[in-house]
């Protein structure tokens, strides 16, 4: 039983299974290709390429009907001052940037990348704070770091303008100092509370010591207008006597170093070890489970917590060693998750290959209109509704469960519909679901037994029954017998060209498809 924990190194067999476990949880909706491949390179080669760097990508460009006086039809933003005089402006860029991010998310399927920025964004929260420039600056150092320093991540974002507008560091000064961003980051960010122990006495930290280090990061303001660099320090709004810190931290004492005095304190707070143990127990929720038992702590956490400090803070190698462990590939881990809302959509449009309008400006102005899908099922990025991030990787004993409500269900299974529509709106001549092209990809379209069995693999986490594959099987062929599933589909391939024919298979893979993502197992990963 012990060995099952441990954050040993897997050592069992590589196959499509394996492969399309680790890429549910590390990319956003992989395709049969996607995991053939990893199969196809190996184990330690897939990882190589899962944590490789990125390729380059361009950034956001402008696509919108207003006029932004600074960056015509097609051309970036992202370097260009913001004039705010100019009416619709900021919602315009803002826009741009959701889709950017979620064209991302589709197209980055080799790194996982697009997955960990997502987690960083659950972890330093800001939630309508700032304009697009603001915040592409802020996704810009999520992106970039990753999977490095976690302690320097700490530091750029302690001073990063959407962070400072977002937790009130902007009115944090010596006369009058602000605990909100202390409080968090100490509560959520780095160290985590523990229990209580005394009356504003935590195990990991006092109440004094938030006044201390609220006082500590005084002077920092930012400001919304079109100077990239718009971030102050005022030397006049810093407290410059001694910060006393409690018996949690030794008793310290932080002396005055001006501007650079938000560098010791994020160093004073990362000589506590707990900050390891508490960014890896926010890593195993985000990409394991959310139940950390003793055993998990002792076996998964400590380990990994010593592999994060013993490479200083350096995020891949401890992530690495608990995507590779024995644990992360043993069946209680699979299937174990509710997707979130993200996952859930690029389950269905990634993983089936639906169509997205080929010209770039309704591409765009597709994932905007997607974008306001996402706030309905909760989970709107840059929208994040509490500082401790989505309520399934904190909320306690709910967790994950809390992506499926009455309402969210309901979305979720209009969710084929929804993809239609949407894509059609802004391009009627894209046909977003072709099923057609998407079977001829499997081993063997023309045995119906075979489709559903390999198409199960694929997007269902753990095995399905024959009762379940039978239900399936009767979406498709609405009583009739097996045979006439190869007829029909051998019939069409003879006269491609028939439209009745391929429409009539089009309605039954729809009717099949539709069957299986609105089956539980589905929401799982």
């Amino acid at each position: 039983l012990k060995s099952f924990f441990m954050l040993s190194p897997y050592t069992g067999q590589w196959t499509f299974d394996e492969a399309a476990h680790l890429l549910r949880r590390t990319i956003f909706g992989p395709t049969k290709s996607r995991i053939q491949q990893a199969v196809d390179e190996g184990f330690d080669a897939t990882f190589a390429t899962l944590f490789a760097e990125p390729a380059v990508v361009d950034p956001p460009i402008y696509y919108d009907f207003e006029d932004d006086p600074e960056a015509g039809i097609g051309e970036t933003w992202v370097d260009k001052p913001l004039d705010g005089s100019v009416t619709g402006i900021y919602f315009a860029r803002s826009k741009t940037l959701w889709a950017w991010w979620f064209m991302q998310m589709k197209k980055n399927d080799q790194t996982i990348t697009e997955k960990l920025t997502l987690f960083w964004h659950n972890h330093f929260v800001i939630s309508e704070a700032g304009n697009a420039n603001m915040i592409w600056e802020y996704l810009t150092k999520l992106r970039d770091f990753a999977l490095g320093d976690f302690k320097e991540l700490t530091k750029q974002i302690t001073i990063d303008r959407s962070m400072l507008i977002y937790l009130n560091g902007t009115t944090n000064f010596a006369d009058e100092p602000n605990e909100n961003y202390a409080r968090e980051l100490l509560e959520l960010f780095t160290l985590g509370k523990g229990p209580l122990v005394a009356p504003g006495d935590y195990t990991n930290y006092t109440e004094q010591d938030i006044a201390a280090i609220a006082r500590a990061l005084t002077g920092w303001s930012a400001w919304s207008g079109d100077d990239p660099n718009a971030i102050f320090y005022y030397t006049w709004g810093h407290d410059k006597n001694d910060k006393q810190l409690s018996h949690r931290f030794n008793n310290q004492i932080i002396v005055d170093e001006g501007e650079e005095e938000y560098k010791t304190v994020i160093d004073i707070i990362f000589e506590k070890d707990e900050v390891a143990h508490h960014i890896c127990r926010r890593l195993y929720l985000w990409f394991v489970h959310y139940e950390i038992t003793d055993t998990i702590e002792s076996e998964i956490i400590a380990p990994m917590s010593q592999i994060l400090l013993d490479n200083n803070y350096q995020i891949q190698p401890a992530l690495e060693a608990l995507l590779k462990s024995e644990h992360f590939f043993s069946m209680a881990t699979r299937g174990c998750m509710i997707k979130s809302s993200l996952d859930f959509f690029y389950s269905a449009l990634n993983t089936f290959q639906m169509h997205l309008p080929s010209d770039q400006y309704e591409e765009y102005a597709t994932w905007v209109g997607w974008y306001w899908e996402f706030e309905k099922l909760g989970q709107a990025i840059f929208r994040i509704p509490s500082v401790a991030g989505w309520r399934a990787y904190y909320q306690s004993p709910v967790f994950y469960r809390d992506w499926i409500n009455s309402a969210s269900l309901a979305l979720r299974k209009r969710l084929l519909p929804n993809i239609k529509w949407h894509v059609l709106y802004f391009s009627p001549d894209t046909q977003a679901f072709n099923w057609i092209p998407f079977i001829a990809t499997l081993e063997n379209p023309f045995e119906v037994n075979d489709m559903i069995d390999e198409v199960c693999r694929l997007i269902f986490p753990r095995p399905m029954t024959i009762d379940q594959k039978d239900y399936f099987k009767e979406s498709l062929l609405n009583g009739l017998p097996d045979f006439e599933w190869n007829v029909e589909y051998t019939d069409y391939l003879s006269d491609p060209t028939n439209e009745s024919k391929r429409q009539a298979i089009e309605n039954k893979l729809y009717d099949l498809f539709l069957s299986m993502m609105r089956v539980p197992e589905f929401q799982l990963s």
